[in-house]
């Protein structure tokens, strides 16, 4: 149960978290002039749409002023100035996403938790934040499809040990302290997840507690049954068992009937728990295509990069500038998987996609796995000289990772580079050559001995 909640929790974070993605890019590389805040708008309220977690996705200016929202209707103040994820996201620079403390919104009166990402303006300046709500009532009409029995709960902790939501839900709770709690105390001890029976902080009950923490994001999901409610059915039947002690024949007539009511119930406790478990897979199933993030490497997926492709495309056909590609293949990638065999082949992939991401630190910039061994940078405002310094750069950075690969003529993973750049024309047919070029200048690098970087002529 509290490994579903965990997973439910993280996915739910996750789509907040994909939805700034899209949003913030747009502002910071096309400005907030009214033809892009309104196409913005128009994608926030298709997004919320079809992300029945969020509660809204908004735009503030630097000085917390409400710009854009998914909302239709405002019933209250549009502004967040007093905010404290607002008042982090202006005095740091950090760009990661943060995770806020729950408050009740103050355009729909509803509590909710935000995840928010800082939007700068091309110089570097604090331009304001882009905000993703998860409605809490959301959250709790999950943790109440669980049957927990009277006294049973569900909660969900910060890293700092404040309450996020409870069931049985109580607004008092929400933002309450429970950082001296058992449950807590028991995972600053004894790590990331695991089980214990302890007396509850709130109302003083014992129960059967199961923790564990969030696999990316700084969240405790924790779920508990009450021990008298465990041991409610083994009572009453070691009393119906002594009562029936004295006739032989009507105790044996009493287990048989018991046997075949139990078994019943364990049938349909398990038709239940495969037809939980068949929705809680669709659920996942959904969200999984709704992020645009290769789950192996973290860079983006094919779906991101052929969004952003055309994005990009149109905006450089747009102001007249350059666009380029680089595609990038692991060298003896076949061998290596042979040699060490598939595990360390994705944990290669992995180190591989780090280091991407660190060479690739323009907020422009897209990486991603293109496919199998495969991967790709898409680079805005940049020509073919750039392409071909952005992959040296990878290049180097992979043989600084000194990758062990026995395989290779090298003795350390390589990769081959293949860099293009392009003048957009005004019709589609230079995004395919952009393609094609880079493609072939990566044929060529292979060809002309691997771990180089080929200029597309």
């Amino acid at each position: 149960m509290t490994r579903a909640l965990a997973q439910q929790t993280d996915d739910t974070i996750r789509a907040a978290e994909v939805a700034l993605v899209g949003v913030v890019q747009s502002l910071e590389t096309e400005g907030v002039d009214a033809t892009t805040l309104a196409r913005v708008q128009t994608l926030l309220r298709l997004t919320v749409a079809k992300l029945p977690a969020l509660d809204s996705v908004s735009f503030y200016d630097r000085k917390g002023h409400g710009i854009i929202t998914s909302r239709t209707q405002i019933t209250g103040s549009f502004s967040i100035p007093d905010r404290d994820y607002f008042k982090h996201h202006a005095g740091s620079q950090d760009r990661d996403m943060h995770i806020g403390s729950p408050v009740r919104s103050r355009t729909s009166g509803r509590w909710i938790m935000p995840v928010s990402r800082r939007v700068n303006q091309p110089n570097g300046f604090f331009a304001g934040v882009a905000v993703a709500t998860i409605d809490l009532e959301y959250l709790q009409e999950f943790h109440n499809s669980f049957d927990l029995g009277r006294d049973g709960t569900i909660f969900l902790l910060s890293s700092r040990g404040k309450i996020i939501v409870r069931r049985p839900f109580s607004e008092a709770q929400i933002n309450a302290d429970a950082s001296k709690g058992p449950v807590f105390q028991t995972y600053l001890n004894k790590g990331k997840e695991g089980s214990a029976v302890l007396t509850g902080y709130i109302d003083g009950i014992e129960r059967m507690y199961s923790y564990q923490h969030l696999a990316h994001y700084p969240v405790i999901a924790a779920s508990a049954v009450a021990t008298m409610d465990v041991l409610a059915d083994w009572r009453r039947e070691t009393v119906r068992v002594l009562g029936a002690g004295a006739v032989l024949l009507a105790v044996l007539g009493l287990l048989g009937r018991k046997l075949i009511q139990l078994i019943g119930e364990r049938e349909q406790a398990q038709r239940e728990l495969r037809k939980a478990k068949t929705s809680l897979e669709k659920m996942n199933q959904s969200l999984e295509r709704l992020t645009l993030l290769d789950s192996l490497t973290g860079l983006g997926n094919r779906r991101l990069f052929d969004t952003v492709l055309t994005e990009e495309f149109d905006r450089a056909k747009r102001t007249a500038t350059f666009l380029a590609l680089i595609m990038i293949d692991v060298d003896y990638f076949k061998r290596y998987n042979d040699l060490y065999g598939h595990p360390a082949g994705d944990a290669c992939l992995q180190q591989l996609g780090e280091t991407l991401m660190e060479a690739a630190c323009r907020p422009g910039d897209v990486a991603v796995r293109y496919g199998g061994e495969e991967m790709a940078v898409l680079l805005p405002d940049t020509d073919v000289e750039g392409a071909v310094a952005m992959g040296e750069r990878f290049r180097h950075a992979v043989l600084t990772r000194a990758i062990a690969h026995g395989g290779s003529p090298e003795d350390v993973v390589t990769v081959s580079i293949g860099a293009a750049a392009c003048l957009p024309d005004q019709d589609d047919s230079s995004c395919k050559l952009l393609l094609q070029s880079a493609d072939k200048a990566l044929y060529a690098a292979k060809a002309g001995g691997r771990n180089q970087v080929c200029m597309a002529t």
